[in-house]
């Protein structure tokens, strides 16, 4: 029985080509943009869960408060690991890992000279116990069990050595120090979030031997028990801080305590932690589902439409099987193979174009797509239920509307579908209001990019490089400041701990002096040039000056020393910027700080961020990146002189520039790669809904050619052909679209609303949303009313 159906369904789909033409590219095009995003979001999901027991695997949080105020940060002590496996008997096992890029670069040498290096990181020796990363040579218990130890992942033993396996008892010399390979690991999959390229024994840290309660600058993991209770566990923890830091940091106006987080929430959570590597906002892997579900919808409509919109053509072959026997049961079954086999047919070709676009897609999105799900048993069975299930989804209303036809009435071609306009508008509307209000989306995200990329951010970012250096190289840096002056590659350069486009340093203001407020800071370590090199704006007082004592100088906490605050700062002591020049503060390492200027303020954070208070302070030994402002002309040129100097100066360390531009638009890369999905999926969308409504018009056309013939015998013009056809759609587009609009409202509250700063609501992405969709829709009813126009009125009309 199923093989006579399916050999009838696949004439009938020979038999209406055009027809068939559309729901096959339409459905392809639908699935393969619901696996790929499906595999997308499974790559997402599954971060971290490769680990052995992952579900009782936790990263420690600590939380900072102080007069009301908090900071959660992702980084603890170094004695905290420790403690816990001595005195908490819910912890089987835990690690830490110090991650020195967020400081500084290392300088790599495996004896063909220095490479500069930034995936480095220190972590002892439970590391490969606790995350059961595969190791291709060496004991997990031994790589990392003795100081001058350092595990490689495969990539890099390779780059450096030529092959995995016999990097390991190598030497490779790290800045100054030598270290032994005592291991290499398969390259971290790009579901976790560590991810390294060098791995060094913590032993070899002054904190590996000696752990301390401060500072907190190291990632904390444990592995509790299988019988633990993670709310009893955070108990425990109170008890630490109450035992070895309640008393300490109560002296100084702080309280701390910490926090479990699930390994498994790290990439998709609070993201205003910090992580090891970037992760996502969880709100996104939501938004891209729906999209898929919407995706795949909108290829079963135009199935549904077409379908239901053919029902009157195939009245005489219902009626004929129901005059020869055939059951509703057995005409049912016909139709839905016809739309199973169209189904089966789409997979396959989207399977096809899902391999081809993988690495594209991987490329543009920043996620690989794991093909081997696909294709591996489970991946099967799914695929074969979503065959099933999206056959009985497209072909169930048209089989139950075409199967309950009344056999006489059929073969007199007498029969009118019931219910089938009303549900084929509503659809038609379903498409475009998804169409329109995807397209609105794309074009709200694009406004904010915008927006962030031009907005003022209160400093010069363009024609600035960043440059770091290393700690050891801090008496020659004045020297390779005045030689890049000398050679007019810069018209100005400054000593700075970060780019301004993220400090992260965190002080507090106590009271004292003419301040009695207590609150949280940061602080930008600079030398006396910063003002002019990134272009600050002065609004009060002066500059740093030659005269001016250094932090590193000063011999008590009570000496006389110089800061230049923003005006945030300045707001929070309830001061007038003019009152606040000559007033004395209190930041803790000096009690008699003196504020000598203030500057407007600018974005030192993510837009996400509001600008908070800040303070500038003359303190270079803290810096580790030259900032250079170039001057106007080729900066390929200038980078050139500058490459010569650095060179000349610095033969042993590779000369890496960074635009700070650049390096800013990274901030939003998530955002950027949520924008570019978002514009692919609904160009998509509207391609697929405009097929959908070529296939309606084309029907549309063809059931009407007797009328326009006559129409055009006496003397309709084209544009009279397309009004008639088209009056009808474009009402049902422009519901679709007020629809639309309703939802990119909502949408754009809720998107807007993760960002302290952010582009103004604007009708633009609305107006230019709905006139896209609508050209497009009237370019394709004019062009299906242009064929229809074009036929011989003699011979059509000679022919009906």
């Amino acid at each position: 029985m199923w093989k006579n159906y399916l050999k009838v369904s696949f004439r009938n789909l020979q038999k209406r080509k055009l027809y068939t033409g559309i729901n096959l590219l339409g459905l392809t095009i639908a699935i393969v943009s619901f696996l790929a995003i499906c595999l997308y979001i499974n790559h997402e999901w599954s971060y971290d869960r490769m680990y052995s027991d992952y579900n009782r695997i936790y990263r420690l949080n600590q939380e900072f408060r102080s007069e009301g105020e908090a900071q959660l940060v992702s980084s603890t002590p170094s004695s905290l690991i420790p403690t816990l496996i001595d005195e908490v008997p819910e912890v089987e096992n835990g690690t830490l890992i110090f991650d020195l890029s967020i400081f500084s670069s290392v300088m790599i040498d495996a004896g063909d000279g220095n490479q500069e290096e930034k995936s480095f990181a220190y972590a002892d020796e439970n590391f490969f116990e606790l995350f059961d990363f595969d190791l291709i040579s060496g004991n997990s218990t031994q790589v990392l069990s003795e100081p001058n130890q350092i595990v490689l992942t495969k990539s890099t033993a390779e780059r450096y050595f030529g092959n995995a396996v016999s990097s390991v008892g190598r030497v490779l010399k790290v800045d100054t120090k030598d270290y032994v390979v005592s291991g290499v690991m398969e390259d971290f999959p790009s579901n976790s979030h560590i991810d390294f390229d060098f791995i060094a024994s913590f032993k070899t840290h002054r904190h590996g031997t000696a752990p301390e309660w401060s500072p907190s600058n190291y990632y904390t993991y444990v592995k509790l028990k299988e019988s633990a209770e993670p709310q009893a566990f955070e108990g425990k923890l109170e008890q630490i801080v109450d035992k070895y830091l309640g008393k300490d940091l109560a002296e100084y106006g702080y309280q701390t305590s910490f926090f479990v987080q699930p390994v498994t929430q790290i990439h998709l959570g609070d993201q205003t932690l910090g992580s090891i590597k970037p992760g996502s906002d969880i709100r996104y892997i939501y938004i891209f589902g729906v999209v898929a579900l919407l995706l795949i919808a909108i290829g079963i409509i135009n199935y549904v439409n077409l379908a239901t919109a053919e029902a009157t053509e195939r009245n005489k072959e219902v009626g004929l099987r129901k005059a020869m026997g055939a059951g509703r049961g057995q005409l049912f079954g016909q139709f839905v193979s016809e739309s199973m086999l169209l189904t089966f047919a789409s997979t396959v070709l989207s399977l096809i174009a899902l391999y081809l676009i993988s690495q594209k897609f991987a490329s543009l999105s920043g996620v690989p797509l794991d093909l081997n799900l696909v294709v591996s048993p489970f991946g099967i069975a799914l695929l074969v239920s979503f065959v099933v299930l999206i056959g009985i989804l497209a072909g169930l209303y048209p089989s139950l509307i075409l199967s309950g036809m009344e056999p006489i009435k059929a073969l007199a071609n007498k029969t009118k579908v019931g219910g089938g306009a009303w549900v084929r508008k509503s659809l038609v509307v379903f498409q475009f209001f998804v169409s329109i209000g995807l397209l609105i989306s794309t074009f709200v995200v694009k406004s904010q990019l915008d927006y962030m990329k031009e907005v003022n951010l209160g400093y010069d970012k363009e024609h600035l490089v960043s440059l770091n250096y290393h700690y050891n190289m801090r008496d020659g840096v004045e020297t390779i400041k005045n030689e890049i002056l000398r050679s007019g590659a810069a018209t100005s350069i400054s000593r700075a701990a970060d780019m301004p486009i993220h400090i992260k340093a965190g002080y507090k203001v106590f009271p004292g002096g003419d301040n009695q407020r207590e609150f949280m800071i940061t602080g930008y370590s600079v030398d006396k040039d910063i003002i002019q090199t990134i272009d600050l704006e002065l609004i009060a007082g002066n500059k740093f000056s030659e005269s001016d004592i250094k932090r590193a100088d000063l011999e008590d906490t009570n000496e006389h020393f110089t800061v230049i605050l923003n005006e945030s700062a300045v707001k929070e002591m309830g001061w007038s910027v003019e009152e606040a020049i000559g007033k004395t503060i209190n930041l803790g390492f000096n009690s008699n700080t003196e504020i000598k200027g203030v500057v407007k303020d600018f974005y030192f954070n993510s837009l996400h961020h509001q600008v908070g208070p800040l303070f500038i302070f003359n303190d270079p030994d803290q810096a580790n990146v030259l900032l250079i402002k170039l001057p106007e002309g080729d900066p390929a040129k200038l980078l050139s002189t500058i490459e010569g100097i650095w060179e000349d100066l610095v033969p042993e360390r590779p000369f890496n520039p960074v635009f700070v531009d650049q390096a800013y638009n990274q901030l939003y890369s998530a955002e950027q790669k949520s924008g570019w999905i978002f514009g692919l999926f609904s160009g998509i969308a509207i391609f697929i809904a405009c097929m959908g409504l070529f296939g309606l018009v084309s029907y549309v056309a063809l059931r009407r050619t007797r009328e326009i013939s006559i129409r055009k015998v006496l003397g309709a013009t084209q544009g009279n052909v397309v009004t008639v056809l088209a009056s009808d759609f474009l009402k049902l587009l422009a519901f679709a679209a007020v629809l639309a609009i309703g939802f990119g409202i909502w949408f754009s509250k809720n998107w807007l609303q993760d960002f302290a700063n952010k582009t103004d609501p604007s009708i633009w992405p609305y107006i230019i949303a709905i006139g896209i969709v609508f050209s497009l829709a009237i370019a394709t009813i004019a062009y299906r009313s242009w064929k229809v126009f074009t036929l011989n009125p003699a011979k059509t009309l000679k022919s009906d």
